[in-house]
């Protein structure tokens, strides 16, 4: 063999492996066909990047052209798999996807061409939306005094049973709470009515499945005072000093004292000498 086709033969060998090492990474999603609205988006995957690599999972809404929904990072650890839920409560109808970008790894760039042939990084979901199944027939708006009352029929269910949660304001929860449907008179449908205690005004929303799954989420206002605007708070009794005015002293005209007459005791020769002369006066008077 020519030395030439030997250097040739071995700068061959040497792309291969470098291109192999490169290839050699790889990453698969996967995700649901379809989804309920309401229920997340679960993404799961697999990959054979070193721990501490990242990359972004980005949902797009692929309706008319794609827009950006939501974007997540995922950072592979020693178990190389992950999972990763995108809400949809928010989102309307219609198809979407999930496309991982921006690989990273040892400070390095990795674009769709260096992956693995059997990496897969691009899954379509479609979002169907069963909220229309359900119509609320109690009032939106709904005073605290009275709870959160929800009142509806279904399409087609007859007589069944509905799970009812409920989210509020604070990260208020509620539930699961059954509710049994009742069949009307003109068709399938199935009429239902719970009142659920709520504990101050704000937004909630009611999520509400029956045995296929998620149907829909129901927005409420409550309106009411708060607990610290109804505490009745009793004022402390004030005590008013009482002021009188100032009256000037009127001066008091001094009265004289007339001086009481003070008894005289009589002295035992007195009354020897008067007794003597009644007895002579006595005396005379008989000789006459």
């Amino acid at each position: 063999m020519k030395p030439y086709r030997l250097i040739f033969i071995c700068l061959a060998l040497l792309i291969i492996c470098a291109t192999g090492l490169v290839q050699g990474y790889i990453i698969t999603i996967d995700t649901p066909k379809s989804v309920i609205k309401g229920n997340p988006i679960l993404v799961t995957g697999t990959t054979s990047f070193p721990e501490d690599s990242y990359f972004d999972l980005v949902l797009f809404y692929s309706k008319y052209t794609a827009g950006e929904v939501a974007r997540t990072r995922v950072i592979v650890d020693r178990t190389q798999t992950f999972r990763v839920d995108f809400d949809t409560r928010h989102l309307e109808r219609g198809q979407y996807k999930v496309e991982v970008h921006n690989i990273i790894s040892d400070n390095e760039l990795f674009v769709e061409r260096q992956l693995g042939s059997s990496s897969v990084i691009r899954k379509i979901v479609q979002v169907t939306d069963r909220s229309d199944e359900i119509t609320i027939t109690s009032p939106q708006t709904q005073p605290l005094s009275q709870g959160l009352t929800i009142t509806g029929r279904m399409k087609g269910i007859g007589d069944g049973v509905l799970t009812i949660r409920v989210f509020g304001p604070d990260n208020y929860t509620y539930g699961p709470e059954q509710v049994i449907t009742k069949k009307g008179f003109s068709d399938n449908s199935g009429d239902f009515s719970t009142t659920i205690p709520v504990p101050f005004p704000g937004d909630y929303q009611a999520g509400i499945s029956d045995k296929n799954g998620y149907i829909g989420e129901y927005q409420f206002t409550i309106t009411g005072p708060t607990p610290e605007e109804t505490e009745i708070i009793t004022p402390e009794p004030t005590i008013e000093k009482l002021i009188t005015p100032d009256i000037p002293e009127t001066p008091v005209p001094e009265t004289p004292v007339t001086p009481v007459p003070t008894k005289t005791q009589a002295s035992p020769e007195l009354i020897t000498g008067l007794l003597g002369i009644s007895c002579f006066i006595l005396v005379v008077g008989k000789r006459r």
